[in-house]
C-alpha cells in the first residue's frame, strides 16, 4: 500500500468511501437523515493523503491551517492557536483496507500539517467508527466535543413551580447576555479549560448577539434563568436538512440546576418545533463538559466525535 498526496483524481473514489461511512452511521442512528455529501474536490489542497492499493482504500484530508482555533481569535494571547480540521466527509477507510491504514495516513498527513505550521489537529469522525477512534486515540488524540440528534418528540417534562417557558422576541439577545457570560466562564474552568481572556469574552458576546437564531427561555420572577438557542444549521453538513434545527447554545443558572428547569425548557422547544413541522433536533456540545454532556446524552444520540491532538512543536 502506498500513501500519496490526495489529488483531484482520487475524489470520485473518495465519494464512494464517504457514502459508505455515512450509510453505516445512518444505520446506527435512526434519527439521522442521509443528505448529499459536500463536494470533495476542495480537499485536493496539498494537506491530504490517499492510501492506494491498486485502488483507493483510504483518504485523510483537512482544511486550513486556521489561526484562532478553539475561540482564541480576538484575544490578547501572545500566539493564536493554529490548526487544521478534517470534517466527517474529509476522510474514509475501506473495509478491505490493510491493517493500520488509518495510522499510516495520519503519520503522512500530520507531517504535512506540522510543516504548514499547524500544532492543533482536529478530526471529526462518526461516533460509531470504532476503527478510526482506536487508531487516533493511540496517536495522541482525545475527544473534545460531539454532535447528537433526536426526533422532535416531546419528553413530557414535569412542571416546575414558579417557572414558565417562552420564545423570546427577535432582538432579545441582551436578555441572555449574563447567562452567556456565565456559560463562557464555566467553560474556562476545570475540566474544560477553554482558552479565553476578558477581551476575547467581550468579542464573543458581541458577535453571538447578532447571529441569526431563536432564543427560548425559562422565566422565574420575571428573570431569565435558563435559555436554549436554536439555529437552522449546525456544525456539519448533516445539520442542513430542511426539517432539522440545531441547538447552538444553552445555559441554566447554577441555583436552578437539578430542579427540572432544563428538561422543561427543552420540552418547550420540542413542542414548538413539532408544531412547526420540524422532525429532527441536533445539538453540538463539549464532551469534556460533564454538566452539559450528562444532560444532552440523556435525550440525544451522538453521531460524531470530534477528536483533537496538540503536537509539541512546529517548525
Amino acid at each position: 500500500m502506498d500513501i500519496v498526496t490526495f489529488e483531484l483524481c482520487h475524489a470520485a473514489e473518495a465519494v464512494c468511501l464517504a457514502e459508505k461511512q455515512l450509510n453505516d452511521e445512518c444505520a446506527a442512528v435512526c434519527a439521522l437523515q442521509k443528505l448529499p455529501l459536500p463536494e470533495l474536490h476542495s480537499l485536493a489542497n496539498g494537506l491530504g493523503v490517499a492510501a492506494v492499493n491498486g485502488q483507493l482504500v483510504g483518504y485523510l484530508c483537512a482544511y486550513g491551517p486556521f489561526k484562532g482555533m478553539f475561540g482564541t481569535w480576538g484575544t490578547c494571547f501572545e500566539e493564536q492557536f493554529v490548526g487544521v480540521f478534517s470534517p466527517i466527509h474529509a476522510h474514509g477507510v475501506a473495509a478491505e483496507a490493510p491493517p493500520k491504514t488509518w495510522q499510516r495516513m495520519y503519520q503522512a498527513a500530520a507531517a504535512k500539517w506540522v510543516q504548514a505550521g499547524a500544532a492543533y489537529h482536529a478530526i471529526a469522525v462518526y461516533e460509531h467508527d470504532a476503527l478510526a477512534k482506536v487508531a487516533l486515540f493511540r496517536y495522541g488524540f482525545g475527544q473534545r466535543c460531539a454532535d447528537a440528534i433526536r426526533p422532535v418528540d416531546t419528553i413530557d417534562a414535569a412542571p416546575v413551580p414558579g417557572v414558565s417557558c417562552c420564545e423570546l422576541p427577535a432582538g432579545s439577545a441582551e436578555m441572555v447576555r449574563e447567562l452567556r457570560r456565565g456559560l463562557d466562564v464555566h467553560l474556562c474552568q476545570s475540566p474544560c479549560f477553554m482558552a479565553r481572556t476578558d477581551e476575547g469574552r467581550h468579542a464573543w458576546l458581541e458577535a453571538v448577539k447578532h447571529r441569526d437564531s431563536r432564543l427560548f427561555a425559562a422565566m422565574a420572577a420575571g428573570q431569565v434563568i435558563a435559555f436554549i438557542e436554536v439555529t437552522d444549521e449546525g456544525e456539519n453538513f448533516l445539520t442542513e436538512g430542511q426539517k432539522m434545527r440545531n441547538i447552538c447554545g444553552a445555559y441554566c443558572v447554577p441555583e436552578w440546576r437539578g430542579t427540572g428547569v432544563s428538561k422543561l425548557l427543552l420540552d418547550h422547544v420540542l413542542q414548538t418545533l413539532q408544531a412547526e413541522g420540524v422532525r429532527r433536533l441536533g445539538v453540538d456540545y463539549e464532551t469534556m463538559n460533564p454538566t452539559a454532556a450528562g444532560f444532552w446524552e440523556k435525550y440525544f444520540t451522538p453521531y460524531t466525535a470530534s477528536l483533537v491532538r496538540r503536537v509539541d512543536c512546529v517548525p
